[in-house]
Formats: structure tokens, C-alpha cells, sequence
């Protein structure tokens, strides 16, 4: 329902402003110069972005439609502008999306289209065309300003809808990361680079394509180091990503002195689960119990998949008693889960999860990593051995 609201909104708003600006015969050219950059850059890129989608699975996604639409905004009357947005979003989900879902390009484009009216209404500040809008410190804030008006009100219509689809997302996926953030800004800013060159010298244009290009590649270098990294059933450190940082902390507690604890988690009974429901519901319980673990421990301790239905966790700077109360919280929140299972998958909810848990700390049962994940492994086993859904700690040396 609320996708339907924001694409009826943006549709109504368009329609209302479109014919507010005359349109010149020069203003079709620039129309057509714009969508001649956008097909020579999907083309160029479309290898790319392809490899990109494939990787992200899951992941947030960040693409540079956004530097020709505002490009298009600040060189075009607005009801061009709109219609230039409408054409990025259908030549790019045509010859780039490999698994097009019609109502989110829909309501992806329906933020574009409201972000791009709210931004043209800041650029109103100042009369005269781009080069009399630019001019001048006044000017540049002027444009700032409208880029990013763009920026969040398009950012905070998608937030708004992750929150709505899915809200036991946790915050950091649905903000995205500042790296993100200084991507889409900078596209916005390459794309008002873009506009004055077409206005001043458009040969150059052929130019500002090799720094979008880099960019793009750029991109596929940064998700498939993530990828190497990060379990893609459920978006955890892997385990060896997962131990570089443990090997880390535990190198600079040996330095500074302090206490840790390693927390193995087992989820009881996972292959009944799959056997029920099947293995794609089995994905979503890991998925769910990733997300428990992520939101009940602190941003700098260490959560991981180790394997199979196990994970593990890194407590920083905490002792035994801290720890073990650590583990009986993810244990008792585990129980907690509910996970619905699509009617196309069978229907129903998958709760009653229970999960076995062993600790280890540092540096009462090992001075070593191994030695504390052995420990906690061992813990792990006399907690199933002993009636499953509880927790054991590894006693000291």
C-alpha cells in the first residue's frame, strides 16, 4: 500500500509541475545529449553493473543513474527533467537488472521523481539559468543545497520503506554506510559537473565518462573484497574474516591487558527445520538468528558464521560473569524468534528456535585463539549433551 501511495504521489506531482516552464527547441537537444551520455554509459557498464548485482545479493547497492537525472535537473525545464528520470530508470532496468521486480522500480523511481521536484524548489532560490545559479558563493550553496535535498529526501523514502518491509533489519543496513553515502553525493556532484560542461564546452563531455567508469570499477573492486569476506546467507563476517579481527583484538589486549570472551552458539534441532520446511526456510531462520546476535551485542564486538547452523562472537573487553550473561541474553532472544514462512514456501510461522551456547574467556581458560575456541566448542558440546537451549562456560586452566 505504501508503494502504491508514493508512486500515485510522484505521479501527481509531476504531472502538476511538468508543464510549468516553457520548452525550447534547445532544450531537446540537451534532452537528447543527456540520453545519448546515459546509453554510452549503461553500454560501457553494463558488464559491470551485472557482476555488481550478482555480488551485492543482499547487500546495498549503489549505482550512478542519479548523475545524469540531476544533471538533467539543473540543465533542462522541469518537466524534461522528470521525463529524463522515467528514461534512466526504464533503459537501465531494460539492459542492466538481470531480475527486474516491477514495483521496485517503480517506487525507486517515484523517489527520484519527488527528490527531484524538492530540489528543483530549492534551486527556484535563485533566478536566471545554471550559469547565473552557480555563480557566485551564494550560488554554490544554492546548488549544495539542492543536491542534497535530493539525496535525503530520495535516502529517506527508501529508509522509510526498509523499515516498513522489513523491520527487523538492523539500523546500520538501513542507513547504508557513510562510504555509500559519499558515493550517491558524489554522483550528484559529478553530475552538476557534467551540466555546466554541457552548457560551456560539450566536447569535453566524452571526458567526464572515464571518471564515472573508474568509479564504477571501483565499486566491483570494494563488493567483491566485501564478498570474500562477509557470509552471504547472512551478511556475518566469515569465519576467517571473523578471526583476522579476533586475532586482532586478542593482539592488542596481550599489548594493553584486559579481558575477552568467545561465545559459540549452536542452533538446536536445525536440520528438523529443513527437513519441514525446506532449505530455503532453513536460510531465513540462519538469517534471523544472525540478526538476533548482531542487535543484542555492541558495534565493536565480533559476530560470525562459523558454519553449518554455528556462530560464533567476540566479547571485547569483558570478563567471565559479563560473558556468561552475554550468552544467556543471545540464548533467551533466540527463543524469541519468530520467522513466517511465505505462502509460496508452505505458510505458517517457524518459532520455539532454541539454541545451545559455550563460552570461553580470555585469559582465565586460554591465553591463546584456539585455545579459547576449543574451549568454548568443548562448553558448546556438554550444553547439547546436557538438555540443549543453555549455556555453559569453559571452566579456567
Amino acid at each position: 500500500m505504501a508503494v502504491l501511495v508514493i508512486d500515485v504521489l510522484a505521479v501527481a506531482l509531476s504531472l502538476a509541475v511538468a508543464g510549468l516552464e516553457p520548452v525550447g527547441t534547445a532544450d531537446w537537444r540537451a534532452l537528447a545529449l543527456l540520453v545519448l551520455g546515459l546509453v554510452v554509459h549503461v553500454e560501457t557498464a553494463r558488464g559491470i553493473e551485472r557482476r555488481r548485482e550478482i555480488v551485492a545479493d543482499g547487500q546495498p547497492y549503489i549505482e550512478l543513474k542519479s548523475v545524469w537525472s540531476f544533471a538533467g535537473l539543473l540543465l533542462l525545464p522541469l518537466g524534461l527533467a522528470l521525463a529524463l528520470v522515467v528514461i534512466t530508470f526504464a533503459y537501465w532496468w531494460l539492459r542492466v537488472s538481470q531480475r527486474p521486480v516491477v514495483h521496485r522500480w517503480t517506487y525507486s523511481a517515484a523517489t527520484v521523481l519527488i527528490a527531484s521536484i524538492a530540489a528543483a524548489g530549492v534551486l527556484e532560490l535563485v533566478p536566471g539559468g545554471l550559469l547565473a545559479k552557480v555563480a557566485g558563493p551564494v550560488g554554490l550553496a544554492v546548488l549544495v543545497a539542492a543536491g542534497l535535498t535530493r539525496w535525503i529526501v530520495n535516502h529517506g523514502l527508501v529508509v522509510f520503506m526498509i523499515c516498513l518491509s522489513a523491520p527487523g533489519t538492523p539500523w546500520w543496513k538501513r542507513l547504508g554506510s557513510p562510504t555509500d553515502t559519499l558515493i550517491g553525493l558524489g554522483a550528484l556532484a559529478l553530475g552538476a559537473a557534467l551540466a555546466v560542461v554541457a552548457l560551456t564546452t560539450p566536447w569535453l563531455l566524452p571526458v567526464l565518462l572515464v571518471p564515472v567508469m573508474g568509479m564504477h570499477r571501483g565499486f566491483l573492486i570494494q563488493q567483491f573484497a566485501r564478498a570474500a569476506r562477509t557470509d552471504p546467507k547472512t551478511g556475518l563476517a566469515n569465519a576467517s574474516a571473523w578471526r583476522d579481527q579476533a586475532d586482532r583484538e586478542l593482539a592488542r589486549l596481550r599489548r594493553r591487558g584486559g579481558e575477552l570472551g568467545v561465545i559459540m552458539v549452536d542452533i538446536d534441532a536445525f536440520k528438523a527445520i529443513n527437513d519441514r520446511y525446506g532449505h530455503l526456510v532453513g536460510d531465513d531462520v540462519l538469517r534471523a538468528v544472525a540478526d538476533t546476535l548482531r542487535s543484542e551485542v555492541r558495534p565493536y564486538d565480533a559476530v560470525g558464521r562459523f558454519g553449518g547452523e554455528e556462530f560464533v562472537v567476540l566479547v571485547a573487553e569483558a570478563g567471565p560473569e559479563q560473558i556468561g550473561s552475554t550468552a544467556e541474553r543471545l540464548r533467551r532472544r533466540i527463543s524469541e524468534c519468530e520467522v513466517t514462512v511465505s505462502p509460496a514456501r508452505g505458510g505458517g510461522v517457524v518459532r520455539g528456535l532454541t539454541a545451545s551456547i559455550g563460552t570461553a574467556s580470555y585469559p582465565a581458560a586460554s591465553h591463546d585463539l584456539d585455545g579459547l575456541m576449543v574451549s568454548a566448542d568443548t562448553a558448546l558440546y556438554a550444553a547439547k549433551h546436557g538438555g540443549r537451549n543453555r549455556v555453559e562456560c569453559a571452566p579456567p586452566r
